[in-house]
């Protein structure tokens, strides 16, 4: 796991210059080494290591033996040894036992079609001495960052956008229409960054960047999401196929030359990793779990952990998070390193954990990604009623068509896309927010989405919850040196997720308690009934933010001061106003408003990063 930065320029650059820029901005990510490849002010490859496979050997940037290709390379693939054996019987010799040079060589056999061989979570670079080309390539979901900007007819890239604040050419201009799709749905538009100059490499694309032409990334998607593939089998046949292909995924993840441990709740998904492994491992495998505790408030999820790690025979650790003391110095200490805003608060009390956990271990698995495939939110069982199926009956009849699932898969897009434009503003100089929508339609019906159900999976692994599956693991664990690995965002479990009938998935639509139904009669192999079929909790869920966020006068009065940054940046507050008062008056009648408090945490979260990071 690392950092990689680096430059295509026709010449004229300050060299020593951009070496201390791009080389700080990584440092961070990778502190156990850092190297470059530079040719003169044509093209430099930067980058910092974090060591966790071949730790001798896998120093970069990497070259070929012939040094006509060089690599950077941030991430981790998982079936390096298979793809190491196969690329020999093809004729490549290694020097090295770095998943990296696995890469490299797979690229010199095979070009751009080595991103297909790949499983794990990626983004690298490889420039072409003889063609004079650099090469650019972001893992299927998304997972590894991997961002660009072309300032003054040089090309720039590089794992955070921080890299590019101080080059010359950069304004530091925010897009009020990002900000909005963010504040909206949860995430930047692919492609796209909350600066206006700053750009972002898709998800499961790759880009060819011509020293020759006029340095504009040629891109191509090589893989997508696709909820068109249908699972055909009984419910047994799709267990027996879950056990087998998650019981590959966690495997190939713990393979490391540094220890390992597990962010740990006891519940369904943290669960079955533990359960998997445990038995995979020779010694006990090391799990943690963060909450807030006290003999008063005792955390219910703490116990549960307790008692399902008693149970899997596991080394378990627990780390204490006092939200009175602990959230806003979390949250300001995480945001540092953060390069566009984050809206979810875990990332405090996320980070807290990954440094609790780096002196023990360095590779941390996770369950991130199970719900919003397998569909285990608290609410997610709606999608599977009556309600859910006479909307999409309605919504049919609009959009009349041949094909049943073109019909829904238009009439669905286009639903979620009058949501997003109802929700942005019109800004000069910036896209339209008909175009912004419009984009947003164009994907969904590509992935073929037919159901809310699809819908919903769609937008989470997209929009929704790209933060606390791929931007906070990536930051927080990298801002404390650990890197993270999550089993069920394995693109193989995701394929398979995306073609079950939503029966396997939801038990009983009246019954929260039947949401992530095939997981949950998975995971009641290991552990009792009452612990397998519970309802959804999720790590921190006794963290006490309802609480904190409606009664704590310091945290309300920093809240107020926060909405000055947001208006000082030309941004709109009153959302975030009246969603605080809200969430306090529904708080005083006894109950927690989850949308007030989604409102009321992103413009906490915006302020924050807007203060962390244009404070002066």
């Amino acid at each position: 796991m690392c950092g990689i930065a680096g430059y295509v320029s026709r010449g004229g650059l300050d060299v020593s210059m951009l070496r201390a820029k791009m080389r700080d901005s990584i440092r961070y990510r990778g502190r156990d080494g850092e190297n470059e490849w530079i040719e003169s002010s044509h093209i430099g490859l930067f980058h910092s290591r974090l060591s966790i496979v071949d730790l001798v050997g896998g120093a970069q940037p990497i070259s070929d033996t012939n040094n006509r290709y060089v690599i950077v390379f941030n991430g981790e693939i998982y079936n390096f040894k298979e793809l190491r054996q196969e690329y020999e019987a093809l004729g490549a010799r290694f020097r090295t036992l770095s998943d990296t040079e696995v890469v490299l060589e797979g690229f010199r056999l095979k070009g751009p079609d080595v991103c297909l061989d790949l499983n794990g979570m990626f983004a690298f670079a490889v420039w072409d001495a003889q063609d004079r080309r650099l090469f650019i390539a972001r893992d299927r979901l998304g997972k590894k960052p991997l961002y660009w900007t072309i300032l003054g007819g040089s090309f720039f890239f590089s794992s955070t956008l921080d890299a590019f604040r101080d080059l010359p050419g950069w304004t530091g201009d925010l897009s009020r229409i990002d900000l909005d799709t963010y504040a909206t749905v949860g995430d930047f538009r692919p492609g796209y960054t909350v600066f206006k100059q700053g750009r972002s490499l898709r998800p499961a694309t790759y880009a060819i960047v011509d020293l020759n032409g006029d340095l504009t990334p040629r891109e191509t998607t090589y893989w997508q999401l696709d909820f068109s593939r249908r699972f055909h089998g009984t419910f047994d046949d799709a267990l027996s196929a879950f056990e087998a292909l998650i019981a590959d995924a966690i495997s190939i993840r713990l393979r490391a030359d540094v220890p390992l441990a597990l962010t740990f709740s006891g519940g369904v998904d943290s669960g079955i990793i533990a359960a998997v492994a445990a038995k995979r491992l020779d010694s006990p495998l090391s799990c943690w779990t963060i909450d807030y505790d006290a003999p008063d408030d005792p955390s219910e999820e703490v116990a549960v952990a307790r008692r399902v790690a008693d149970h899997l025979g596991l080394d378990w650790h627990f780390s204490h998070f006092d939200y009175h003391s602990n959230l806003v110095p979390s949250l300001r200490e995480a945001l540092i390193h953060v390069d566009q805003p984050c809206r979810h608060l875990a990332i405090g009390y996320s980070a807290r954990l990954y440094a609790a956990i780096r002196p023990q271990a360095t590779v941390v698995l996770s369950g991130n990604g199970a719900d919003e495939l397998f569909l285990g939110y608290s609410g997610n069982e709606v999608l599977a009623s009556q309600e859910a199926l006479h909307r999409v009956s309605i919504i049919d009849r609009i959009f009349p068509s041949r094909s049943a699932r073109t019909r829904r898969s238009r009439s669905l897009a286009q639903y979620q896309s009058d949501f997003l434009l109802a929700n942005l503003g019109r800004y000069p100089g910036e896209d339209t927010p008909e175009s912004v929508a419009a984009a947003l339609k164009e994907d969904i019906m590509t992935a073929n989405v037919g159901s809310f159900a699809d819908l919903y999976s769609f937008m989470a692994l997209r929009y929704y919850t790209c933060d606390p599956n791929y931007r906070i693991p990536d930051i927080a664990g990298l801002s404390h040196q650990v890197e993270v690995r999550s089993p069920f965002l394995d693109y193989r479990v995701v394929e398979f997720a995306l073609s079950l009938p939503i029966q396997f998935k939801i038990g009983n639509p009246t019954d929260g308690t039947q949401n992530k139904r095939l997981l949950k009669q998975y995971y009641s192999r290991f552990v009792p009934d009452d612990v397998a079929w519970a309802r959804k909790k999720g790590m921190g869920a006794n963290l006490r933010y309802d609480k904190s966020l409606a009664e704590d006068a310091a945290l309300l009065s920093l809240y107020d001061s926060l909405m000055g940054r947001i208006v000082d940046a030309g941004l709109p507050v009153e959302a975030y106003k009246v969603a605080a008062q809200t969430y306090q008056v529904d708080m005083r009648k006894g109950f927690v408003n989850s949308a007030a408090a989604g409102t009321m945490s992103t413009g906490l979260m915006l302020g924050l990063w807007l203060e962390t990071h244009y404070g002066n």
